[in-house]
């Protein structure tokens, strides 16, 4: 194939090749968005080397094996994300594993560093399960000050716990 010579040349390389190379790509990825930028990112390619390119076979072939590499390429990169998230996962629940008493002690101990005032509001908000007007009313403040006590016991509590934060953030720092 003679390298692309124009700007027409390319859009109706383009418009007959697109819908093919899409269907190809989004038959093995089974993701709209995704197949799209995969043939976007082919023709982006196709026209920054379109001076210099010289293709030894048909250029339907050309642009279906590119679409076969990138899909690859894209699936082991989706591969490697979900290998490391799950590896990252399981680094929680390794050999260091506390258990329940001892993750139990560490908030203890935590809820202990939290100054009084701010402590019963947290404990009135997330061990019995009140909710800021119910304690605001009970203990006579303003909901904008048992705002202010949570937020100063949740950093008080990140800071104390932050090497077993996934685990704390799941069962009360949201």
């Amino acid at each position: 194939m003679q390298p692309l010579q124009n700007k027409v040349q390319f859009e109706q390389l383009f418009k007959d090749n697109w819908e093919l190379m899409y269907q190809s790509a989004l038959y093995k990825l089974k993701d709209p968005s995704l197949a799209e930028d995969i043939v976007q990112d082919i023709f982006l390619d196709l026209w920054k080397r379109k001076d210099k390119l010289v293709l030894q076979s048909e250029i339907k072939v050309y642009l279906l094996t590119a679409v076969k590499y990138s899909v690859m390429k894209c699936l082991d990169e989706v591969a490697k994300r979900q290998e490391s998230q799950l590896e990252i996962a399981s680094g929680f629940y390794s050999e260091e594993v506390l258990s329940f008493e001892e993750i139990y002690n560490e908030i203890e101990v935590a809820i202990e560093k939290i100054p009084p005032k701010a402590r019963m509001v947290f404990k009135m908000n997330k061990l019995e399960g009140m909710n800021v007007n119910e304690i605001a009313e009970k203990l006579q403040l303003s909901p904008q000050t048992v705002h202010n006590q949570l937020s100063k016991s949740m950093k008080i509590l990140r800071g104390e716990l932050k090497h077993i934060a996934p685990l704390i953030s799941m069962i009360f720092l949201n």
